[in-house]
């Protein structure tokens, strides 16, 4: 509770991806030490990535909120010595590729300054759902944000973006697309859900995650088609 007190929206969307490896300084971490090797990768890999690693890194990004920013499209405003900046959200984070230590494409000597939402806040119809391992202070295994814009029972947009998944918010453009002009129902939320997890690539200890996306995303969609709890 004191370090969420604490807390900015700045720090949040600063925090480094989650890994037992990377946090056991007695290991050997390519985040940590270039080069030394992924031990989870053959190791410890329940919480692991799903979605975007690479042979560098399998960790995943804990932030909740950025899952949300992400579905919502913010932007990221900066400040640094050659001044100032708009950073798109997606193009915020980045994925492990051959640089796993750099997490996001902040400059060295740059701070965010701002984090600005779009006028189209899909208040009416959005849930976020977090499947976790305890009910608190847990890090979640699989979280998705959706929201949808609706005419009736039409989607005329649709945004959704996953945790716990990826190096960084998951979430793929075309996935929402296939949902425009279709009806709210499952069927249609089920192949959006095959779209965003379209190239997952399970470890070892994590393979229960697709199909736990899979199920996540289309009861997300299901609870902001129905309406956001006032």
């Amino acid at each position: 509770p004191q370090l969420r007190n604490m807390a900015s929206t700045g720090g949040n969307l600063l925090q480094r991806t989650r890994c037992y490896y990377f946090y056991d300084a007695q290991t050997p971490c390519n985040k940590r030490e270039p080069g030394s090797g992924c031990p989870a990768r053959d190791g410890l890999n329940r919480m692991h990535a799903i979605l975007g690693a690479s042979e560098a890194c399998v960790a995943v990004h804990p932030s909740d909120l950025c899952v949300a920013l992400a579905a919502l499209g913010a932007q990221v405003h900066t400040q640094g010595p050659q001044g100032k900046r708009r950073i798109d959200f997606a193009d915020f984070h980045r994925l492990p590729g051959d640089e796993p230590w750099r997490d996001n494409n902040l400059d060295e000597r740059e701070l965010i300054t701002a984090v600005e939402l779009p006028a189209q806040g899909y208040a009416n119809h959005c849930a976020y759902l977090k499947l976790r391992d305890r009910a608190s202070y847990a890090f979640a295994l699989v979280s998705v944000a959706a929201a949808l814009d609706l005419d009736g029972e039409q989607i005329r947009g649709a945004r959704i973006a996953l945790g716990g998944v990826a190096h960084k918010p998951w979430r793929v453009i075309e996935a929402e697309q296939l949902l425009c002009g279709r009806r709210a129902e499952p069927a249609a939320f089920a192949e959006a859900a095959e779209r965003l997890l379209q190239g997952a690539q399970p470890l070892a200890g994590n393979a229960f995650k697709i199909e736990l996306a899979r199920r996540a995303i289309v009861r997300a969609l299901g609870e902001a088609a129905g309406g956001t709890p006032r």
